[in-house]
């Protein structure tokens, strides 16, 4: 058993309740009138040696657990890694889990569950519509948290200053998409296919401004409904239209079958370029080779290889740790690529540098980051900027070439000139 499963929470206080009455016979009378929101609560006044507890905010029941949990077994990697260290400053890390069944309306209550258990940190939640409905709530609570969401508001550091984003976001994948497009391939009649949901309408808002500022419009935007049984007519508007490319907001492999094997019906092969979600390997059993040779998604320039560079050592590490667990299987790449293992590393740097376990003087720390040495690239923060990743760190990447030895279920091949 991992060291760090014996701190794991479930949210239900009996055991906070333990280390509240441990921590009052340790400090006596000098605990009885500290408020909630006092250094004994913060970490500060906190013996070396007790778990810190980080709040693990994920879907353990619902339909998008097999897609979503799978996301946070890097972050687990981390703790183990920290724990079997040392900790943090002396002090092991303890998961607080919270099922949050992926739902949106979940997400306040969750987090008043944390402040309530004097949680201040928080992994998670999944999801952009997720996210942002947790961002409300834990703004209020100064709840220092990451998420799994591209939506570029969530690295507001103006609007959510305890959230740090640590991926790329819309704004960046629509410009590396459009530039590769139009610069890269010299493509003008450039078509945006888009999934109806809060991501894809974010996404498709900042494709056409970065396609504006290259002096093109799409000359096409299809918008999808993710429980369509049937997206050809999608697809075939596209090509009628005279697009000559294609942008695709795609987050999910059936949606994107059906798109690929539509374009291989229609024997129309046009150059693709999208989310990550397209890297999935369960992509290749349900679409010929030919209807994706030519497709490419956003990725980290660090997890990708070309003929002059390979990835760096610790993230082939990270990849051979992730094909010794069954539940990363099929999803490593995605695994890899998640903003959980990198956070609790830089939650670790954060806390040393402050050499303080309290909310504002971790925040702080945090704010003045400069090119952290995250698995994705480095990462730097301002007080008013909250998204860690630099666009250069952000590539194209084949989804063909995920079949390739080299690929480890974790790395692809970069696109051609990027």
């Amino acid at each position: 058993m991992p060291f760090s499963a014996a701190f794991d929470l479930r949210g239900d206080g009996s055991i906070d309740r333990r280390s509240l009455l441990r921590t009052a016979a340790r400090l006596g009378a000098a605990a009885a009138g500290a408020s909630l929101a006092s250094p004994l609560f913060g970490g500060d006044a906190r013996a070396a040696g007790e778990a810190v507890k980080i709040g693990w905010v994920r879907p353990t029941t619902g339909r998008l657990v097999t897609s979503f949990a799978p996301l946070y077994l890097g972050g687990g990697i981390a703790v183990d890694e920290i724990n079997q260290a040392g900790g943090i400053l002396g002090r092991p890390i303890s998961k607080f889990e919270e099922d949050d069944e992926a739902s949106p309306a979940k997400e306040p209550a969750i987090v008043r569950k944390l402040h309530e258990a004097e949680v201040n940190f928080a992994v998670g939640p999944t999801g952009s519509s997720q996210s942002l409905a947790s961002l409300a709530a834990t703004t209020r609570a100064k709840i220092i948290q990451s998420t799994y969401a591209a939506a570029a508001e969530a690295g507001d550091g103006k609007r959510y200053p305890y959230h740090y984003q640590l991926m790329y976001n819309t704004d960046q994948q629509g410009q590396v998409c459009a530039n590769y497009m139009v610069k890269n391939l010299g493509i003008k009649k450039v078509g945006i296919l888009q999934e109806s949901t809060a991501f894809g309408e974010q996404a498709t808002t900042s494709t056409k401004a970065a396609l504006k500022a290259l002096g093109i419009d799409p000359v096409s935007v299809q918008v999808y409904p993710i429980t369509a049984p049937d997206l050809s007519a999608y697809v075939r508007n596209l090509q009628k239209e005279g697009a000559e490319g294609v942008i695709a907001w795609i987050a999910n492999v059936p949606n994107a079958a059906m798109i690929f094997n539509t374009m291989k019906t229609l024997k129309w092969f046009p150059p693709v370029t999208g989310h990550s979600g397209l890297f999935l390997p369960a992509l290749f059993e349900l679409v010929p080779p030919d209807a994706i040779k030519n497709v490419f998604a956003t990725y980290y320039r660090n997890f990708t290889w070309t003929d002059q560079q390979k990835p760096g050592e610790r993230q082939v590490a990270l990849a051979k740790k992730l094909l010794a667990i069954p539940e990363a299987k099929g999803y490593e790449v995605n695994v890899a690529s998640s903003p959980y293992y990198d956070f609790v590393y830089l939650l670790k740097a954060a806390v040393e540098q402050a050499k303080s376990f309290e909310v504002d003087k971790v925040k702080q720390a945090l704010d003045s980051t400069r090119n952290f040495p995250g698995l994705v690239g480095n990462l730097s923060f301002t007080p008013d900027n909250h998204c860690g990743i630099d666009i250069k760190d952000v590539v194209l990447a084949s989804v063909a070439s995920g079949q390739d030895p080299q690929a480890m279920g974790s790395f692809r091949e970069r696109a051609p000139g990027q």
